[in-house]
């Protein structure tokens, strides 16, 4: 029987904790050798190892830690030459990897034996930084006063521009990207071995979306539909206006290149704005479903709101705050009597 503290340290563990201990335990004696000149290697350069993709392959679990450590070292130490990032999970998005790998080294999927030998070799010898949590990453000063650290080059911008003329904008219109949050694109991220919960009580009412670019394409913008793994298609009636790129042409490159390239993001309830928030780009998070401490730089925030289903009554943000959430969760709605109340275009607008 092993000691409780040893089952209360590895009771995350999804295997018998007797065979997770003793894969380390060989993988450690096998490894060893290149874990000390590793090890070594670390010392004598001075270097720092920094976790991030901790538990998801979400793309919040890399961009939202990773970019305000990045910003912060370039404000302090005008370098990045002592960091090495490990990303422990696959990359969500090829061009943002790209970027990234312009400015510092990382280590992922692609090099996952070395990525091990440097966990093994930071763990021990205490050279891995604190892992920040991802709603904590989000809370951090440097998403209003640090600058972006990494940018789209021009061959890139060339490629996007000629994409845009591809689809029938004009060299001197302006550009409006909106993504709505949807049950399919969560049911492909569990597919993928994602570990999460849908909620899908909290997706906003796309059709509201609709009439919002309906009004927006009225003032000249070009609409774009951003998305992934879309369940459908914009119904005809909508397609004059509103150029579905989620289902025609989307690539990992465009969407950041359009995100970065868009005068405006509405979001309804997403973690697209994450695309925006690393160039320092404001988003209209509408429908969204969390009170958070922070938003990113010029976001603008639109709750759902929540009702009272015995008097038929309106929360206070008050009320939504000491309810912690739960309200958006289809678990403890019932228990706590209340229902969401979704953004009118009105609203958004």
């Amino acid at each position: 029987m092993l000691p409780k503290f040893v089952r209360d340290k590895f009771a995350g563990v999804q295997q018998p904790l007797g065979r997770w201990i003793l894969r380390h335990i060989l993988e450690f004696i096998v490894l060893s050798p290149a874990i000390l000149v590793t090890w070594i290697w670390l010392k004598l350069r001075r270097k720092e190892v920094f976790f991030v993709g901790v538990g998801t392959s979400a793309i919040t679990a890399f961009l939202q830690v990773l970019e305000p450590e990045l910003r912060r070292r370039m404000s302090v130490e005008k370098t990045l030459a002592r960091l090495i990032i490990l990303n422990l999970s696959k990359d969500a998005n090829s061009q943002i990897r790209l970027m990234y790998d312009r400015v510092t080294t990382i280590y992922g999927d692609e090099a996952r034996f070395r990525r091990r030998i440097v966990w093994w070799a930071s763990t021990l010898g205490q050279m891995k930084l604190k892992v920040v949590e991802i709603l904590e990453a989000q809370n951090d000063p440097q998403w209003h006063f640090g600058k972006p650290v990494i940018s789209i080059n021009s061959e890139e911008l060339r490629r996007g521009e000629e994409f845009l003329r591809s689809i029938g904008v004009k060299p001197d219109q302006k550009i409006v990207c909106y993504a709505t949050r949807t049950a399919s694109y969560y049911d492909g991220l569990k597919s993928e071995g994602v570990k999460l919960k849908a909620q899908t009580i909290r997706n906003p009412d796309e059709r509201v979306y609709f009439e919002v670019m309906r009004e927006l394409s009225r003032r000249g913008y070009f609409i774009l539909r951003m998305g992934k793994d879309l369940s459908r298609e914009v119904p005809e009636e909508y397609a004059d206006f509103i150029y579905d790129y989620a289902s025609k042409s989307r690539s990992e490159f465009l969407d950041v290149f359009l995100l970065f390239r868009s005068s405006c993001l509405i979001s309804g309830a997403t973690g697209i704005p994450m695309f925006r928030a690393i160039f320092n780009l404001p988003t209209v998070n509408s429908d969204t479903y969390r009170i958070h401490e922070n938003w990113f730089k010029g976001d603008i925030a639109i709750c759902q709101r929540v009702k009272f289903l015995a008097d038929n009554r309106l929360a206070t943000i008050s009320e939504m705050v000491a309810m912690n959430d739960q309200f958006s969760d289809e678990r403890y709605q019932a228990r706590l009597g209340v229902a969401m109340v979704k953004n009118t275009a009105a609203e958004i607008l």
